[in-house]
């Protein structure tokens, strides 16, 4: 029987996590059906299992960065083979590739573990939890569903085009057979019901107490980021009100020197939400961590990377390095991306860092009309903190040469750290062309911006409709 028909049979809360909150689990047999969750301490374990699921290698480590940056021509590499240099940058994905079938396998695994948990911690009382806990708990999960829900969106929806019917597959309810063959929710209803679970987050979300777990102003942070992905009227004025909330927040905040994020890592007071690893990796494992593949230089940045991020920009010494690398006559002095090289293996993912509320709010405003001051202003922030010159309106001629900058300091200062230059390649567009055309000319249409629907699943659900490939 096939694996994601099994997940969807299953209660999973597999935990694979990493500091002491994630260490008292139960014993599998007990993870299921009314027993699974009564009471708070038993909720917390299940809870953990669901963020459990962003693991530290694959789909949500390095490959949730490269498989978009590869496609913005950015980044370059052959560890996976054909998948990369013919899948990724060539868009030629086909749903053979188990490369598609492992994040959409994995990304429902974490939904599901989230709608079983909303299942049964709905039933039970109030009083087996603290003060408003149970509340926070719900609106927890409802991140977690966001999430994972977001990330099918984005990866297999046509998550650009509002009035497509190929959204992903939208599942609110724990999976059974009954329930298992459903067809896509069209991309307006995906991103509504996105946001429904991110509104009862920011609502009832608690304040920050882990960077493995969300909060309300996580929450904040992930919802202005896809509203810049829809787009749609009042989205953009709704995203930099977000970000000035979460600007504003004394739970996070920038760090005084960027070269800081990388050497603090986990305690950077600027990152908001990353996994952690149970077992670092080591440069020999065969595996798609972040440690091998951009801290052990197996993939590298293109030349066009190097013409964004110069050695002249003072963020150049923070993002890479050149290290010893190999044994005895093996070894060799490379250059690797030095915010994701820490010698014990255990990188952050940086899923959100408050960095992104300055990048966003500065293209929100650009998108809005605000004047070419107060936009370059907004950037200047994080030229300062980098220790760069900063922007003067002077020298920018219209909106879109700031956007145009915007764009560049995306990549200067979050560049390979969660994909998100992919996006704004194609949310930027002139004259009806994407930017990602200009980036990487081997992309020719839309239907090629996200994955297909993989095999395994349209064997057995026999109602969900493949994009046009």
């Amino acid at each position: 029987m096939n694996k994601i028909f099994l997940y969807s049979l299953l209660f999973l809360f597999t935990i694979t996590g990493c500091d002491s909150m994630f260490d008292d689990e139960l014993p599998p047999h007990e993870l299921v059906g009314e027993n699974a969750i009564t009471n708070e301490t038993s909720a917390e374990t299940a809870l953990n299992g669901i963020f459990s699921n962003l693991q530290g290698y694959g789909t949500m480590s390095a490959n949730y960065i490269c498989d978009n940056e590869y496609r913005t021509g950015l980044l370059t590499g052959t560890y996976r083979g054909t998948f990369e240099t013919d899948g990724l940058l060539g868009f030629k994905l086909t749903e053979e590739y188990s490369y598609v079938a492992d994040p959409w396998e994995l990304a429902y695994k974490m939904v599901n573990a989230a709608n079983n948990f909303i299942y049964y911690v709905e039933k039970l009382s109030e009083n087996l939890f603290g003060e408003n806990r149970k509340t926070e708990m719900l609106a927890e999960a409802k991140f977690a569903r966001a999430f994972g829900h977001a990330f099918l969106l984005r990866r297999y929806g046509y998550f650009w085009d509002i009035n497509s019917p190929l959204g992903p597959i939208i599942r609110l309810e724990p999976s059974s057979i009954s329930n298992n063959s459903m067809g896509r929710s069209s991309v307006k209803e995906s991103y509504e019901k996105i946001f429904e679970d991110l509104d009862y987050a920011i609502l009832h979300g608690p304040r920050f107490y882990s960077k493995y777990r969300s909060c309300a102003t996580t929450a904040k942070a992930f919802k202005a980021d896809i509203l810049m992905n829809r787009g749609e009227e009042g989205d953009y004025a709704e995203a930099i009100r977000l970000a000035n909330e979460v600007i504003a927040s004394d739970e996070f905040g920038l760090e005084d020197k960027y070269g800081d994020i990388f050497a603090n890592g986990y305690s950077s007071k600027e990152l908001m939400f990353t996994r952690h690893i149970k077992t670092p990796p080591s440069m020999d494992d065969n595996v798609s961590s972040l440690f091998k593949m951009f801290g052990g230089a197996t993939y590298k940045p293109t030349e066009m990377y190097f013409e964004i991020l110069t050695q002249d920009d003072k963020r150049y010494e923070a993002t890479f390095d050149s290290v010893m690398l190999g044994n005895g006559t093996a070894a060799r002095k490379t250059q690797v991306w030095k915010k994701h090289y820490v010698t014990s293996g255990d990188c952050p993912m940086y899923y959100m860092r408050v960095a992104q509320m300055y990048l966003i709010k500065a293209e929100a405003m650009a998108r809005t009309k605000a004047s070419i001051k107060d936009c370059l202003d907004v950037l200047n922030v994080l030229r300062l903190r980098s220790g760069n010159t900063t922007f003067e309106a002077a020298d920018y001629s219209s909106l879109s040469d700031v956007l145009e900058e915007v764009f560049r300091e995306n990549v200067r200062e979050i560049g390979m750290e969660n994909g998100a230059i992919f996006y704004l390649a194609v949310r930027y567009t002139e004259g009806g062309r994407r930017k990602l055309k200009d980036m990487n000319p081997n992309f020719e249409h839309d239907d090629q911006l996200c994955f297909p629907i993989p095999k395994a699943e349209l064997e057995h659900n026999f109602v969900v409709e493949q994009k046009p490939l």
